[in-house]
């Protein structure tokens, strides 16, 4: 679809302010697979106020969190419902419907959830611009459009780092017939701390699974644990920590430093597959 910014950056009032909130609203789905929704509403010149006042009704009904841009055609509205899908903007429009009962004007608004970083925004505008302009006055009508709620598949990084070239190959193999239709996971093996410390996979905005072995040859599991928990956002990491030592002091002092779990050698493979299944699954 070939739509122009000017087409919009020359009516959306604050056109460079609604790019922003949306460039930031896209990271969000990249990173955590939180939607959001546009929403247009539509103005009419029959109704009992001016468009400024019916912009100022809808402004004062929504969530901090959420922000109403003017256009210059006095048409319509728009609407940006941060972390809100269909059903929550469908709430939100019918308390806003209650309203703007004092207006004598139905509501009538299109919906758009974006779950899919894919799609720029002047896609977004257009569309919702299209349909929400063939729709009448005749009833209240509100409009979800499905066009942009293909979701997202989600990057997960995912460091295995261990010498031993059998647990290698088990814990890789298991990664890769853990990958879901929703998420990518990017499996890399490393011999010990330093090689993966020295790399520059860690750093990403991605969610990222790290299964730690504590013996390693350079730089042992416990200080590649602090090295990534001393890391801005470092809450981005699940770590694993795998050790042959069973004792209580040793879990502790593994878990109070910012390990997600402690499985002590020999453990249950299957139960380590359902603990990084339920993360998968919290993450989607």
């Amino acid at each position: 679809m070939e739509v122009t910014t000017s087409q919009f950056s020359n009516g959306i009032g604050n056109f460079q302010g609604l790019k922003k909130l949306y460039d930031l609203q896209l990271a969000y789905i990249r990173k955590k697979g939180i939607h959001f929704t546009f929403v247009f509403v539509k103005y009419s010149e029959e109704a009992a106020v001016s468009y400024e006042d019916f912009y100022q009704v809808v402004k004062e009904n929504l969530r901090k969190s959420d922000f109403v841009f003017a256009h210059q055609s006095k048409q319509y509205v728009i609407l940006v419902l941060t972390i809100s899908k269909v059903m929550e903007s469908k709430s939100f429009l019918g308390r806003l419907q209650t309203a703007m009962s004092p207006l004598k004007m139905p509501l009538v608004a299109v919906i758009a959830e974006i779950a899919n970083s894919s799609h720029p925004l002047e896609e977004v505008l257009d569309t919702g611009e299209k349909k929400m302009m063939s729709l009448n006055f005749s009833e209240t009508q509100m409009i979800a459009i499905p066009h942009f709620m293909e979701k997202e598949r989600i990057k997960m990084k995912v460091s295995i780092i261990e010498n031993d070239h059998i647990t290698q190959s088990i814990f890789s193999n298991l990664f890769h017939n853990l990958e879901t239709a929703e998420q990518d996971l990017e499996v890399r093996v490393f011999n010990d701390g330093l090689e993966f410390m020295e790399s520059d996979w860690y750093r990403s905005e991605h969610p990222h699974i790290v299964v730690l072995n504590d013996i390693l040859p350079r730089k042992n599991g416990f200080e590649v644990l602090h090295f990534l928990r001393g890391l801005p956002n470092d809450q981005k990491y699940l770590i694993l920590f795998i050790s042959t030592r069973n004792s209580e002091e040793a879990q502790l002092y593994c878990l109070e430093n910012g390990a997600d779990a402690y499985f002590v050698r020999p453990f249950n493979l299957k139960i380590f597959e359902i603990r990084i299944k339920n993360h998968l699954r919290r993450s989607r």
